[in-house]
């Protein structure tokens, strides 16, 4: 069973708490939204943040509303089935309801939200795998190695697969 790493969590109600928090730790810490990228990142040791500022407390990042004359407004912690099952936005934008419904499988849409989906890493398929796996074909260009196994000739990273 992957477990995850020791870390330090902060659950900051407020926006210019989780702001403040993220500058003062800067590099050592990441946001967690609805953590169905980064959880799993963090078990399979591609992502090794040793604080993690939770942003679920913080209304203003939540909610959907608007109308067609004015626009749409939604916040970052909206999940993806807010989005697909809001009638406002199927009434309004059903294009934008129709896409959040083609994402990856509802339990994941019932947790995933739209600002996390947004700011997602990029990967690939040689990334995208345990410690242990990537440690046996040697590490790449995107974390702890010198070789891009996308295209190994390059001097950069190729993943480009989210």
């Amino acid at each position: 069973m992957m477990r995850l790493p020791r870390f330090q969590y902060f659950a900051p109600a407020e926006l210019d708490e989780a702001a403040r928090l993220l500058a003062h730790w800067g590099g050592q810490a990441s946001l967690v939204a609805g953590g169905t990228d980064l959880w799993p990142n963090m078990k399979r040791r591609q992502q090794t943040p040793t604080r993690v500022i939770g942003l679920r407390a913080i209304p203003a990042l939540h909610g959907i509303s608007g109308a067609p004359a004015d626009g749409l407004t939604i916040g970052a912690m909206a999940t993806l089935a807010s989005l697909e099952r809001d009638a406002s936005v199927a009434a309004a934008w059903p294009v934008l309801a129709h896409a959040a419904r083609l994402i990856s499988t509802p339990p994941l849409r019932n947790l995933g939200t739209l600002g996390g989906n947004l700011c997602l890493d990029t990967r690939c398929n040689y990334w995208n795998q345990t410690w242990e796996w990537r440690k046996s074909i040697d590490f790449c260009l995107k974390k702890d190695g010198g070789v891009c196994w996308v295209a190994t000739g390059s001097d950069r990273c190729w993943a480009v697969a989210s």
